[in-house]
């Protein structure tokens, strides 16, 4: 127990003695924010919403919806211009998904979905030149 407690003693000696130097705050600050940042650029990109892009929720219902993703926290996420998948009967033997925007359907949503996040499975980012971009964008 004593010698731990001249260790002690002595660290906080040293610590005072640290920032009696006239950089010693001014460079702790600094190693701070740079180690913020980086934290910041090295979060592995898969939980950032890629803002210029799309994005797919998956609920726990089963059903998929498409748009533009506004947050990932909080009791809802919203997502605008959102599009569901739609089987569409082409023949007898083939379906065609087809892509449906909310707010085109009979019942006249607005063009804002708000999804239960306790529903929500996990979402993710498009990629740019998935079919399913690629379809949104041709429907605009």
């Amino acid at each position: 127990m004593e010698s731990t407690k001249t260790f002690s003693e002595r660290s906080r000696r040293a610590l005072k003695r640290l920032y009696k130097k006239p950089g010693a705050l001014i460079l702790t600050a600094v190693i701070v924010v740079i180690g913020g940042a980086l934290a910041l650029f090295l979060l592995p990109k898969g939980e950032r919403i890629n803002t210029d892009g799309y994005q797919v929720v998956y609920m726990a219902t089963g059903q998929n919806f498409f748009g533009k993703l506004q947050n990932t926290s909080g009791e809802y996420l919203v997502l605008k211009s959102p599009y569901t998948a739609q089987d569409v009967e082409a023949g007898k033997e083939q379906a065609q998904t087809t892509l449906l925007k909310v707010s085109q359907q009979a019942y006249g949503p607005e063009d804002t979905l708000s999804l239960k996040s306790d529903q929500v499975l996990f979402w993710q980012n498009l990629r740019n030149d998935s079919k399913v971009v690629q379809a949104i964008r041709n429907q605009q």
